[in-house]
């Protein structure tokens, strides 16, 4: 059994989202995510996950009104509304306002111009509060779910590309997130 992902509004079915994947050479990675809390603590109350999409040409230095930029950056925002159209779980994630995104070219990807969208992963609910089981889950279904549509952690160039695990390790974290949720 899959998980079933709703694209309606984003891409016309899982092969076209697949194919952007691979075309735009989608990778990520998390970092993670502190507020100051009311004591003026600094706590971890989640996570960032990290997308990125490169450019057709890795040298390209987009400039002004790039059409490519905005082809990117809607892609990756395509992709983060599957992501929420499909998991109620995440619902507690969104953020008031569009995830942040700059032109990146990072080292660890051969310096390629790249997009990097960045969407915070956190319990609303639990503001101030440490991150949690749950808010861990949301990562691990995200990332999982990624790798299964291609995208690669940290960078595409590597020789020897992570293999996807069984669906089910997926599902398990859904399960595991809803455990986390209600207890």
């Amino acid at each position: 059994m899959t998980i079933p992902l709703n694209l309606e509004g984003a891409f016309s079915s899982k092969e076209a989202l697949h194919e952007m994947v691979l075309h735009r050479k989608v990778c990520f990675d998390h970092d993670p995510f502190y507020v100051k809390d009311g004591t003026d603590h600094i706590v971890q109350i989640g996570f960032q996950l990290n997308l990125y999409a490169a450019f057709d040409n890795p040298r390209h230095l987009p400039l002004g009104d790039d059409p490519e930029h905005h082809e990117l950056v809607g892609d990756l925002h395509r992709l983060c509304r599957v992501f929420f159209q499909s998991f109620d779980l995440l619902k507690p994630c969104e953020h008031p306002d569009p995830p942040a995104h700059r032109v990146v070219f990072s080292p660890e990807r051969h310096n390629r111009a790249e997009v990097l969208l960045q969407i915070p992963i956190f319990d609303r609910a639990h503001f101030g509060a440490k991150s949690d089981r749950h808010v861990q889950e949301l990562l691990a279904i995200t990332e999982c779910l990624l790798k299964q549509l291609g995208a690669r952690r940290g960078c595409w160039e590597e020789q020897q590309r992570e293999s996807s695990p069984p669906e089910e390790s997926c599902e398990g974290h859904v399960a595991a997130a809803e455990a986390a949720r209600s207890a």
